[in-house]
């Protein structure tokens, strides 16, 4: 390194991980078997010989009836049963269907919707199942295409669009998701989960009013979430509205102790504020409700590091890699830390890591190692 030249760099982006901003419980959508009004056998006690398409009929009817009870299970066995008579009863694969995808058994579902849907190709309805059972199998783009197509065939269901609006947020079209969103909001004013949702699209394209204003609506709607009042306190810090980030996620422990991503962005926002000491300590209460949580050491060593406590940062920091040794800004916070105690190999090591992991950022703090080697 030429003599006298020392540079030191400040944390280009202090990037906190905020843990989930998503409410992520599954959406139990109630399903009606609707069979194109085809008549079920009424009375059959006095018939001495059943035909075979009678026999189907008699179990198809026990399967739609153990259905309505909630008894899924011998539902199923009725369906079977129709079936074996009857391979060709489309109703009974629907029916199945439908049963399937109560017991959450998406696979299934999904063989029984395409076989009827061979039979009835334009059943917008069916369309509609088969997105929703492939969004639930994390087949986004079988998902987007069914729930695409029974769109255009003029389907219309809060969840349709609130599931095309979630696939487009996954896809950073933030501004499509939110058309969707409101779609789906216009359905159902009620439906908390297309409120939080938009207002996280909105808080992608730092919309942060639009975002606060839909998530105090979905907690409004659902007041007992600690993971809506977890989002709230995501946007309000954002607007820098620290009192306010801090009730929300005040609240959000209220209502689950154990919520350590709200733990989490607690302390966040007091090493904002400055309170370092204050948001160590959030920190450590972080790790003893998730022992396995890297970002709450990463975050620690972002407080000891703002402290000069540079030994204590570079602990926290290396128990963070040590647990997922991918984290790449974890190597970037470290090599800073490194290079403040004049450790300029170590650092250009650290730095030079978070390149290979893809960092973005790496390039501009290498080029320090550039000076250094001079």
């Amino acid at each position: 390194m030429k003599k006298g030249l020392i540079l030191f760099i400040t944390l280009v982006s202090a990037i906190f991980v905020l843990g989930q901003e998503n409410e992520t419980e599954q959406i139990i959508i109630p399903l009606k078997i609707g069979f194109e009004g085809q008549a079920a056998i009424a009375d059959t006690s006095s018939t001495l010989v059943v035909a075979e398409d009678q026999e189907a009929n008699l179990a198809f009817n026990d399967g739609v009836e153990f259905y309505s009870r909630g008894d899924y299970q011998s539902a199923i066995n009725s369906f079977n049963r129709a079936i074996q008579v009857d391979p060709d009863m489309f109703k009974a694969y629907y029916g199945r269907a439908t049963t399937y995808m109560q017991l959450k058994d998406f696979d299934s579902a999904v063989k029984d919707l395409l076989k009827y849907q061979s039979k009835y190709p334009e059943n917008a309805e069916v369309l509609y199942l088969l997105g929703y059972s492939y969004y639930y199998l994390n087949k986004f783009d079988d998902a987007n295409k069914y729930l695409t197509m029974a769109n255009q065939k003029g389907h219309k269901d809060v969840n349709l669009y609130y599931f095309l609006g979630v696939m487009n947020f996954k896809n950073a079209n933030y501004n499509d998701a939110i058309e969707y969103f409101n779609e789906a909001i216009k359905i159902d004013p009620n439906h908390y989960f297309s409120y939080n949702d938009r207002g996280s699209a909105f808080r992608m394209i730092e919309s942060y009013d639009n975002a606060i204003s839909d998530y105090n609506k979905a907690t409004e709607l659902n007041p007992k979430s600690s993971l809506l009042y977890n989002n709230l306190g995501s946007a309000k810090r954002l607007k820098k509205d620290y009192d306010g980030a801090l009730a929300a996620y005040d609240e959000a422990l209220k209502l689950d102790k154990n919520n350590y991503m709200a733990l989490n962005n607690k302390g966040i926002v007091l090493y904002e504020k400055g309170q370092y000491d204050e948001a160590i300590q959030t920190f450590r209460e972080v790790i003893k409700l998730k022992k396995d949580y890297p970002y709450a050491y990463n975050n620690m060593g972002l407080c000891y590091y703002k402290k000069k406590e540079y030994d204590s940062a570079i602990e926290a920091y290396s128990t963070a890699i040590n647990m997922n040794p991918d984290y790449a800004q974890a190597y970037i916070h470290r090599g800073s830390a490194k290079e403040m105690k004049r450790d300029f190999v170590g650092a250009c090591a650290d730095w030079q890591k978070a390149k290979e992991l893809g960092h973005p950022l790496a390039e501009e703090y290498l080029g320090v190692c550039t000076e250094y080697k001079k």
